[in-house]
């Protein structure tokens, strides 16, 4: 059946898919060839190479040969080429990927890499930089190769909050295969990712994006996929799905459930239905049939939602009442940038902890592969756009363990143990235990520890933030000067009784001509007696 999907952009976006198009018409992006681009991460950590992502799909309708590909590198003060392939490669598979190294030995700072590459088809002999689409701007990759690793503090594992995998592959866009992310996600720095593939994506047929498959091979599959991946070494996977529900005024929002066994329906935005937009479960239904170990995360919860999207696929927003429901655990309202959604989601948060809601900040890109830009189709058949947001891992939530696993991780988002940057590092410890999350009586001393480095820049300012149960605003219970310096803490002594909490924000300002802002955000502090 034919959906509206082609002609409404989603809210996030992947890897631009360009051979579906509507029977009986054209597509100018179609073309007699694999979909073949090249990635890499945004950053890597200090002693990485930087890994090249060569990616090729639906090869096995448009069969090609990949010929020479070369990496063009630039930085200041030098330029060279090296070959990422010895030989040519036959593509004749739907999914085709590899990972090529370029060393870093005598590299800081920016690195452009505009990799090239040469494409042999039914269409002839073609070369191309970057990717293969037509409309694209193929521009290089920019990759920064840090001279110090991300900042961290005792118990913290850093990862991607919000990412879709290949999983996800529709009329219009598709994503990354896990073991890619892996491998280019450690590079970067992270330690996990929640791999949180659209309900409406997981219920298809493996070999037919078109029609669903009431014994769900692609859940399974990614399940197992994953389970697979975690049993080695490397970033740890975190198994997720990012479902369709109706809000309580029955539009589609989306809701992330991170380490459930069990698929949760959701189509009511899919566009695989004309003008059916009712999903299968509401938000109150989804928690309640979740599995009591699983954690339960609001999605981009006040992100803009489009005219077309809300009158032709029922989308809505996370009002306060959703956000008030009882059994969620967190909210993802800072979404790869900091713009109008994440400051009326932060608003929205705050509201929800005011009335006693123990919600912890989550962070992530809802990322679909980008590492380092994104390709979105604009104009359905005509135009593609491609730009440096929503970038893998640019926004990242922290988590505290004591362990490094899977459980651990959803275990520590139940809890509130967790905390949401774009760089630099800020959380309540007790002894060495981080306590975000934690329910104490007062009085009780909070000592707060704060890190950044010269990638991020020094601390301008700690904010801490107090909220009595009940009020309808929260109160600037402390602040500091940071004085750019790098490390940083403090101790906060809690003496009020009433029920309360304390959250905790961090400014860093770069000292270069643009004086660039980072922040780190933690989640509350529970107090009272």
């Amino acid at each position: 059946m034919l959906g509206l999907l082609p002609f409404i952009p989603p809210f996030a976006p992947l890897y631009a898919e360009t051979h579906y198009r509507f029977k009986y018409f054209v597509s100018f992006l179609s073309k007699q060839e694999p979909e073949v681009l090249a990635d890499a991460p945004h950053r890597v950590e200090p002693g990485e190479s930087i890994p090249i992502l060569l990616l090729a799909k639906d090869a096995h309708v448009a069969p090609a040969e990949l010929l020479e590909v070369v990496a063009k590198v630039r930085t200041d003060q030098e330029e060279f080429t090296i070959p990422l392939t010895k030989a040519s490669i036959t593509l004749r598979d739907q999914w085709w990927w590899t990972i090529c190294e370029v060393s870093t030995d005598g590299l800081a700072g920016w690195v452009e890499i505009d990799v090239q590459f040469t494409l042999r088809s039914v269409r002839g002999l073609h070369s191309y930089a970057t990717d293969n689409y037509r409309t694209s701007a193929h521009t290089p990759l920019n990759v920064y190769v840090a001279r110090e690793p991300l900042p961290r503090l005792p118990g913290l594992m850093l990862g991607e909050g919000h990412s879709h995998s290949n999983a996800t592959c529709d009329q219009v866009e598709f994503g990354i295969p896990p073991a890619a992310a892996r491998g280019l996600g450690r590079r970067l720095g992270l330690d996990f990712a929640c791999i949180t593939d659209h309900s409406y994506d997981l219920d298809d047929r493996v070999d037919d994006y078109l029609v669903n498959d009431p014994h769900l091979p692609k859940w399974r599959a990614l399940i197992a996929e994953i389970a697979e991946l975690n049993s080695g070494p490397g970033m740890i996977l975190v198994a997720g799905e990012e479902v369709t529900c109706r809000n309580r005024e029955g539009r589609n929002i989306h809701c992330l459930v991170l380490g459930d066994a069990q698929y949760h329906p959701g189509s009511g935005d899919s566009a695989e239905r004309w003008l059916k937009t009712r999903s299968e479960l509401s938000l109150a239904d989804l928690i309640a049939r979740t599995s009591p170990d699983a954690a339960i995360v609001g999605a981009h919860v006040r992100e803009h939602v489009p005219l077309l999207q809300r009158l032709l696929l029922g989308r809505g927003r996370w009002e306060d009442d959703d956000i008030g429901e009882r059994g969620l655990h967190a909210l993802q309202f800072w979404n790869g940038e900091i713009d109008d959604g994440f400051a009326a989601g932060k608003r929205a948060w705050i509201r929800a902890l005011l009335q006693g809601h123990r919600l912890a900040v989550a962070a992530g890109n809802d990322a679909h592969g980008n590492f380092n830009r994104f390709r979105q189709l604009s104009v359905p058949f005509l135009l593609l756009r491609d730009d440096d947001h929503q970038l893998f891992g640019r926004v990242r939530m922290g988590v505290f363990s004591a362990e490094r696993s899977e459980r651990a991780i959803i275990e520590a988002i139940r809890k509130g143990r967790t905390i949401s940057t774009d760089g630099p590092i800020i959380a309540f410890y007790d002894g060495d235990r981080a306590i975000m999350g934690s329910i104490l009586t007062p009085p009780a001393s909070l000592r707060l520890e704060a890190r950044s480095s010269h990638e991020f820049g020094g601390i301008d300012r700690v904010e801490i933030w107090m909220g009595v149960i009940g009020a309808d605003h929260e109160n600037l219970a402390a602040h500091w000067d940071g004085s750019g310096s790098m490390t940083w803490h403090n101790t906060f002594e809690a003496v009020d009784r009433r029920s309360h909490y304390v959250r905790a924000e961090l400014i860093t300002r770069r000292g270069d001509r643009d004086g660039h802002v980072h922040r780190a955000l933690t989640s509350p502090v529970w107090l009272g007696e």
